[in-house]
This record gives C-alpha cells, structure tokens and sequence, in this order.
C-alpha cells in the first residue's frame, strides 16, 4: 500500500523546515529521502510518524488519512539511540515486541530470528551498552522489525557505520522491500546509499529539489563521462568532436564529459583509431552531483545546512 505524502509543510517560528514536500512511497521499492544535514529530513519523518503535525498538507495511507492505528504497525527507527543500556540485547527486542501486541512466546520466536539474521545471535545476553556502535545499530533495527511492520521509517540508519555494517543493514533493508515492506529511510551520505536506493526524492532547505527512479535520473542527466587509457595516444581525433570536454588529460589517461547528443560508442572507436584502448569506462554522475546541480549550490554534507 503506497504512502503518499501532498504539499506537506511545516515551520517553528519564523524558520521554514518543510515547504510544500510531496512524496509517493511505494510498497517493495527502497525509497531514498535524501539531502544534507538541515534540509527538513527528520522534520517529514516525524510528521509521518504523528510527533508532528503540518501546518499544511496531508499524509495519506492506502488512498485515506494516515490515523493512529496505521502508525502502531509500522517501524521505526530513529536516529538517536532509543535502546536501554542495560537491558541484554536479546530480552530488548522482547521488550519491543511486547510493546507492539506480541506474546512473549511471538516476541522472543521472532527475536531469536532477527538477531541471527544481524549476525547477533551469540549477543543475546550481552547488555546492550557494552555492544560496539555497528552492533546496536543493527539491535536498534531489529526492534523496529520485530513485530513484522508493513510500513518502515529509518531516519539516518548509515550514519557512523563500517562499510561491513553498512553492507549487512543494506541486505536486510533490500529483503524487506523485496518481500513487499513500504520503505522510506533519510541519509544525508548520497553516494553511500545511490546503489542501495530506486527511487529517491531529494530534499534542500525544506523543498524537493529532485526526484524520481535513481537509474532513470543518472542516466537522463546529460552529464556522462567518458574514461579511456590509450597506449601512446593520438588525441587529434578529438579536434572532430568540438562539443566533448576534456576533463582532464594525464599521461595516457583521459577523461572526457560527453553531451547527451553524443554516443559514447562513437568517441570509443574514435579513440581506438588514435591509439591502443587498454581500458575504458562510462561514468554516470554520482548522487552527490546530481543534487548540486538541481539545488545549485555547494554544501557541507556533515554540517549544517
């Protein structure tokens, strides 16, 4: 059932945090909240989630208003830390999914299945504060799934991992979705997160600059760049294609920008009758780039903006 999210606006006081941000997340699709620290991220999540509510617009669910009782069977995962330090890691998730309407024999069935899918299985007894950073995040997420939610919200679920716990969060996110899970996550670490993400909507001081499939987006940028390592190269060839930048030029690696009229294929076999390709590749913009394009500024991604 899709989450549908129209002209959602919100500010505290005289500062603006949400204006006019219209979303669509669809059931089985990872969906992408994006953009950097500051942009309104958290501030939609909790209006999603009932702890705030817009000063215009509207959350609907399955066609209808999103009520309370949508809310207590979705998950979610905040940013901060919402575990108890001392409470073994095993009987935590017991206790979330108690506090979701499960039985005991339910919470601790299921328990015991998600703390071996997070690879915390041998941690069941280990109180959760002496657990390392990594490993209470993947605790953290396991509470939000204990009672098998159909919608789930991770706010910033990347931020401060190894790219190890980054890659065993990202199969867990991508089975839920797989298996039908309405999905919105927020990261302000867009290229991290561009190959786990399918659609995506881009967020900058509290308006969506940029959304859409993330393959479509990339691939329709017009920006495109063209890498090749020529054995002893002849670059006359390039005085035929004025309206191909050079991007940079070192030794026998070039790297070219190639406009959305022109066929990649066509400047290879251009190449090729200059010199000996020994490698090549095309390289579609990053998420990063795509972003500081359509918001047209530069920003600090770990600050705020």
């Amino acid at each position: 059932m899709t989450l549908e999210i129209r002209d959602v606006q919100h500010a505290f006081g005289d500062r603006v945090a949400l204006d006019g941000v219209s979303l669509d997340v669809v059931p089985g699709v990872l969906t992408g909240l994006l953009g950097p620290n500051g942009a309104g991220k958290t501030t939609l999540l909790r209006i999603l989630l009932g702890v705030l509510s817009p000063d215009h617009g509207q959350v609907r669910y399955d066609g209808r208003p999103v009520v309370e009782e949508d809310r207590r069977r979705w998950g979610y995962m905040p940013q901060e830390r919402g575990l108890y330090p001392g409470m073994p890691a095993g009987d935590q998730v017991v206790h979330f999914g108690r506090l979701h309407g499960l039985s005991k024999r339910d919470a601790t069935t299921r328990a015991h299945a998600l703390l071996a899918e997070l690879d915390l299985d041998d941690r069941w007894a280990d109180r959760t504060d002496k657990l390392s950073g990594g490993m209470q995040q993947r605790l953290q997420l396991a509470t939000a799934l204990v009672h098998e939610p159909e919608v789930i919200v991770l706010d910033e679920p990347f931020a401060g991992l190894d790219p190890v716990a980054v890659a065993s969060l990202s199969e867990t996110l991508r089975q839920r979705a797989d298996a039908g899970c309405t999905m919105l996550f927020s990261s302000h670490q867009l290229d991290l997160v561009q190959d786990l993400c399918e659609d995506i909507a881009m967020i900058d001081r509290g308006r969506a600059v940029l959304q859409g499939n993330v393959a479509t987006l990339r691939a329709s940028s017009g920006r495109r760049q063209l890498r090749l390592h020529v054995d002893a190269p002849n670059r006359s060839w390039l005085d035929a294609w004025p309206g191909v930048t050079v991007i940079s030029a070192e030794a026998d690696d070039l790297r070219l920008e190639v406009p959305h009229d022109v066929e990649p294929l066509d400047l290879l076999d251009a190449a090729r009758a200059g010199g000996r390709v020994v490698d090549f590749g095309l390289e579609l913009p990053t998420l990063s780039q795509l972003f500081l394009a359509a918001a047209d500024r530069t920003v600090d991604w770990d600050g705020a903006s």
